[in-house]
């Protein structure tokens, strides 16, 4: 496969490292909000998520985003992907994760890194079931890349997925929480654990567990919300054993489409030494790292995001081969 090839980002100058990229494309970066159209989709297993919507040219690619941790058709990042599918005559549809998306869903458990069976009910089932057989992409922002690795290792992504991408996404769960747990990066574990804490009481009769409760209440770190939560919820014995089973670098190897992997080395989310790249590359990963961008940052000097362009470059490259 053709090597892709983009021209470097050159950061703003006024963003001076990952925290400074990562906050400005998450809260200040202007961004209009996309004309949406919501479907509430059943699950086989008697859940429900939400799916959002902008409608283009049937006869034009479908690209499916996986939002991050916590994110939501919302957030930034999936307007400014669901607005370039517009301008581009595209349908876009951001699938909301469990008891995202302002829906709350029916069963006790949320959703975790490894958690892809509503990406492949969703591709693999549902959009067959309903006669499309046109072009589909798949991204994942953050911990949705990590979800999007295992359903291209374990769907049937060959069939239904022309090629995908993974933004600042973590592949080795343990290195991140880790990672996370030291520094300025502290601050954005409390911002995940404010929300997860509200959801809990929405679900309190849901989940019936007031241990569980206590124990994300007083979570300082992802050990702790992952012990808390994560794990009892999805059938782990602990924090460990989630991080060992459903870190993406297991099944890097079995990836069978296109896929790029786009990150920065100052992510204060994922540390680079956990990057996939040189010897975790295989014919079908490629690996493109910059030297800053934060976490889904990649604002470059005119206040832009680089990593829009680059992601439907990428995509634009697979389709003419």
């Amino acid at each position: 496969m053709q090597r892709f090839q983009v021209n470097d980002f050159e950061p703003a100058g006024w963003l001076p490292n990952g925290h400074f990229q990562t906050v400005f494309a998450s809260l200040l970066m202007p961004v209009p909000i996309p004309p949406y159209r919501r479907e509430i989709l059943d699950l086989p297993d008697g859940d429900i998520i939400a799916a959002d919507w902008v409608d283009g040219d049937k006869n034009n690619p479908l690209l499916v985003l996986i939002h991050g941790m916590e994110g939501n058709s919302e957030s930034r990042y999936a307007r400014l992907i669901m607005n370039e599918c517009l301008s581009r005559s595209w349908t876009g549809v951001v699938l909301h994760m469990r008891s995202c998306g302002g829906l709350i869903n029916r069963l006790r458990n949320y959703y975790h890194a490894g958690f892809y069976q509503d990406i492949e009910y969703f591709l693999d089932k549902l959009l067959p079931s309903r006669g499309w057989a046109g072009t589909t992409y798949l991204a994942g922002i953050s911990l949705g890349g990590s979800q999007v690795v295992h359903y291209l290792a374990k769907g049937q992504a060959s069939e239904h997925v022309k090629a995908a991408a993974m933004i600042s996404s973590p592949m080795d769960l343990r290195a991140s929480a880790d990672f996370m747990s030291r520094g300025l990066s502290r601050h954005y574990v409390m911002k995940f654990q404010k929300s997860l804490v509200a959801k809990y009481h929405l679900k309190r009769e849901i989940i019936n567990d007031a241990e569980l409760g206590r124990k994300l209440t007083a979570a300082q770190n992802f050990w702790d919300l992952d012990n808390a939560a994560t794990a009892p919820l999805h059938g782990f014995r602990d924090a460990e054993h989630y991080y060992a089973e459903m870190s993406a670098k297991t099944c890097l190897k079995d990836i069978q489409v296109p896929a790029l992997y786009l990150a920065s080395r100052d992510d204060p989310f994922v540390p680079e030494k956990s990057m996939p790249k040189g010897k975790h590359q295989t014919g079908f990963l490629q690996s493109l790292l910059t030297e800053r961008g934060g976490h889904v940052g990649f604002v470059n000097h005119y206040g832009k995001s680089w990593m829009l362009p680059t992601v439907f470059k990428y995509f634009s490259l697979i389709e003419s081969q």
